[in-house]
């Protein structure tokens, strides 16, 4: 690729001749070289800027790559936070063919079934796992020399790469490689864990693989390339591709040992082991089962209390609710191990049991609480409140749900303490419509909707306030609830 930075004067001189020049004044080279001269100063300011997350996992291309960008000289100074995507190759669906056909290949191209090359790969998988053995020759076809071969190149690749991954994942390498480089950089203080793909990650790992395996094949790459990312990319922690199939969701045999979370859990101990300091951690997940099966063994080590104790600010973000959930696991072990916690955002997707253990713990240190989707009893929120500090810079509730009270004690126990900021968003709970009044924004705005007529709707105008919010900050002296 060739930079604008690198291209010669004449060469540059002739493109800007074929731009209207300003003013009436034609270009000059020495407009050109100042104009060079600018971009790269620049540049060479602003390079550290350009990166400011990476992304890495238990895949030793990956580790590379993340290696390669933390040591950059400019590029590597800029990093901010680490992101580690909660995925893994499974055993099960490496030492099972069958397995892998039918939670991994299957689903994977079944979206091209009408197609003739996908419904005659469709079709062998099928009768593959129909008699769960080989094809003898008699009954195979001629597509299903290809796509046999086709299937024993992806497995094959999946199983290298559950090796690699379980290398990496014993001997420590991964987490304490990605400790030292965050323990080193200047500002890589943040490390993201969630359970999202991370298609840069898959790229970077697999599009060699994918090519070669193509040409093997005679496959057009264009046409395959979603598919085989699909079959070769890690699997989240929280669910595995099933559609209905026919084959019912993925339930790991216990017959073979899955890998854990351990692996990367264990980064903030390992931080710690490396000198560095940890000050924000965040979780993005599906739903809270998975960190409350986080083995408990993890955060009584002295490195994970050592790493906590850094800890500023700690994000917990649950997609959906699970019924399924312990009234005390690993989320509230965080919390009691941040003895210097200065900011807590939790959005619980109505996750009501999590609280117990946020509200079992005081939080003297807290500036700022967010609370999103939360389902909390007015006694809990008491007992909360009782824990923070007299003062806190903001504090945002949104849409939480009260599972047992009334919304005028609620704003009674928010009162005694005081705010900077405060922003109470109420949600669509059945019974309380007759106060939700209290929480619109004291302003109207006006403007055009589609068909260009004037509306006026009531709708939060930065600085306004509800009456709840109003009376929540003493600015009034009547609860809008009661």
């Amino acid at each position: 690729m060739v930079h604008l930075l690198d291209l010669p004067d004449e060469l540059l001189m002739q493109i800007c001749e074929g731009l209207p020049p300003i003013d009436e004044q034609p270009h000059h080279a020495t407009d050109i070289k100042s104009c060079r001269l600018t971009c790269q100063r620049l540049c060479a300011a602003s390079s550290h800027l350009l990166v400011p997350v990476v992304a890495v996992d238990c895949r030793l291309a990956s580790l590379e790559r993340f290696n390669e960008i933390i040591h950059h000289p400019a590029i590597g100074k800029g990093v901010r936070t680490v992101r580690i995507p909660l995925h893994s190759y499974r055993r099960e669906l490496s030492e099972v063919r069958t397995s892998f056909v039918k939670f991994i290949a299957e689903p994977a191209i079944h979206d091209l079934k009408n197609l003739h090359d996908a419904g005659a790969a469709l079709g062998l998988f099928r009768r593959l796992m129909d008699q769960d053995l080989g094809l003898q020759g008699e009954h195979t076809k001629h597509d299903d020399h290809v796509w046999l071969r086709a299937l024993d190149l992806v497995h094959g690749e999946y199983q290298r790469l559950f090796r690699e991954q379980e290398l990496l994942r014993r001997d420590g390498h991964f987490a304490n490689t990605v400790a030292l480089a965050l323990a080193k950089m200047p500002h890589g203080t943040a490390l993201v864990f969630d359970d999202k793909s991370c298609s840069k990650l898959d790229a970077a790992n697999i599009e060699p693989i994918f090519q070669k395996h193509c040409c093997s094949l005679d496959l057009n790459p264009d046409f395959w390339r979603f598919e085989w990312y699909q079959m070769l990319s890690p699997n989240t922690w929280t669910y595995l591709v099933s559609d209905d199939f026919g084959w019912g969701p993925f339930s790991p045999n216990p017959a073979f040992e899955e890998p854990h979370l351990d692996f990367v859990l264990n980064l903030p101990s390992a931080i710690a082991r490396a000198g560095g300091k940890l000050r924000h951690l965040q979780f993005h997940l599906k739903h809270h089962r998975d960190l409350d099966a986080v083995p408990l063994r993890i955060a009584a080590q002295p490195d994970f209390t050592m790493a906590m104790q850094e800890v500023e600010a700690i994000t917990v973000i649950m997609r959906e609710r699970h019924e399924d959930m312990t009234a005390d696991g690993f989320t509230s072990l965080l919390l009691a191990k941040a003895s210097n916690l200065r900011s807590l955002y939790m959005s619980l997707a109505y996750a009501g049991l999590q609280l117990r253990g946020l509200v079992s713990r005081p939080l003297h240190h807290l500036r700022q609480l967010h609370l999103d989707r939360a389902e909390i009893k007015v006694s809990e929120l008491v007992d909360l409140l009782s824990g923070l500090p007299e003062y806190l810079d903001a504090m945002h509730l949104g849409f939480v749900v009260l599972a047992e009270g009334t919304w005028a004690q609620a704003l009674d126990a928010l009162r005694e303490k005081s705010y900077g900021s405060l922003m109470i968003e109420a949600p669509d709970q059945p019974g309380h419509d007759d106060a939700r009044w209290a929480f619109e924004p004291m302003g109207n705005i006006v403007y055009a909707d589609r068909t260009g007529w004037l509306v006026v709707a009531r709708r939060r105008v930065l600085g306004s306030l509800s009456p709840a919010e109003a009376f929540v900050l003493k600015l009034t002296s009547t609860n809008p609830c009661r």
